[in-house]
């Protein structure tokens, strides 16, 4: 469900961030981003850090999520400390009411029939939610169509959902997932085994909501790599190895009965929440159970050898860096780089809004 009653850009709504939150990092703008998964966001406010800011999300009585600062616009009380009655959410401080549009319905200091002063309000980020997540909309436009997912996975399969936080800016988590040259050196042990390390291509094609790549590695043998034609052929038959959707989910295609799926959720510029959704066909309720235990475990393991090579990438947002030397194999790197260029913008750097020590009301 789409709220539009009061549409705000992010530049205007970093003025009450901004009263206590000095980060800044640059996202991708104008588009819904997965921010947590809907079983996360239970009857009672919760305040998650996104994007280097502090949300208060809460369900009204229809169980819509909703989006706000945690910052009550009266004083700056946590508004996720406090509760949500007959609809509303109501601030722990001195019991400001707000509505779902994010208007202050209720001063219980000034009466049943006092009058609410004007800017007595909290920004309101659009909401959505849809695919077993929480979606926000971030940007400067109204919030216009519904977030990208993708089809192959969204019906007719059994999915398992892991979740792991770690010290990598998102950007370098997106890139080490289209990385096809990394495999046999990180991944040695486990999906990397066999000493794949020759890249033909990858054929890579990009389209106007991702990237498609396909993914051709082999042991040396000392032939020459495959043309791009040769591996356009090759691709024209098979589904892609690897799919990316903007602004950050990505599908790897394992068989027709097995993807893994990661959501990239930017936490500040420097923490990076994946969430983890494994796609199988398995539904006998014991066997699915072992089942998805055991990819659970292997998918956090696997992720973790990545982690630990790609939390010391410096810098950590990519396209911070004036020094790397991009080569064939980073084909995909170079489309998502190319991509992140055109949308990224900057949250938080609007110069903070000096209050006027005065009454809202005269």
């Amino acid at each position: 469900m789409h709220f539009h009653r009061n549409p705000r850009c992010v530049a205007v709504a970093m003025r009450h961030f901004l009263l206590d939150n000095n980060a800044t990092m640059k996202i991708p703008y104008n588009l819904w981003h997965p921010v947590l998964l809907s079983k996360e966001l239970r009857a009672k406010p919760s305040k998650f850090r996104r994007f280097g800011l502090d949300f208060v999300f809460w369900r009204d009585a229809q169980g819509q999520p909703h989006a706000f600062p945690d910052r009550c616009p009266h004083l700056g009380a946590s508004l996720s400390q406090g509760s949500v009655v007959d609809g509303k959410l109501v601030c722990p401080f001195h019991g400001f009411e707000f509505d779902s549009s994010g208007q202050c319905a209720h001063i219980p200091a000034n009466g049943v029939s006092g009058k609410i002063p004007a800017g007595m309000e909290c920004d309101h980020y659009d909401c959505v939610e849809q695919y077993g997540f929480i979606w926000l909309w971030m940007g400067d436009a109204p919030a216009t169509g519904s977030p990208a997912y993708f089809a192959e996975i969204a019906a007719g399969f059994q999915t398992y959902d892991s979740v792991v936080e770690a010290p990598v800016n998102y950007s370098r988590a997106i890139e080490n997932q289209l990385d096809c040259a990394h495999l046999p050196f990180v991944h040695k042990t486990t999906i990397g085994a066999g000493g794949r390390s020759f890249v033909d291509g990858p054929y890579v094609e990009e389209f106007e909501n991702g990237i498609n790549t396909w993914v051709f590695n082999r042991i040396d043998s000392g032939d020459a790599q495959l043309s791009q034609s040769e591996l356009r052929a090759r691709a024209a038959a098979i589904v892609p190895s690897l799919q990316l959707l903007f602004p950050s989910l990505w599908l790897l295609n394992i068989s027709e009965n097995f993807k893994n799926f990661i959501a990239f959720v930017p936490v500040d510029e420097r923490t990076t929440r994946f969430y983890i959704r494994a796609c199988h066909k398995v539904s006998v309720p014991l066997i699915r159970q072992l089942y998805e235990l055991v990819l659970g475990l292997s998918n956090k393991f696997i992720l973790g050898q990545d982690l630990r090579i790609i939390a010391n990438i410096t810098p950590q947002f990519s396209l911070d860096s004036t020094s790397d030397r991009l080569i064939g194999a980073d084909r995909a790197i170079v489309a998502y780089r190319r991509w992140l260029a055109k949308h990224a913008l900057e949250i938080g750097s609007v110069g903070k809004k000096i209050i006027p020590i005065e009454l809202s009301e005269k």
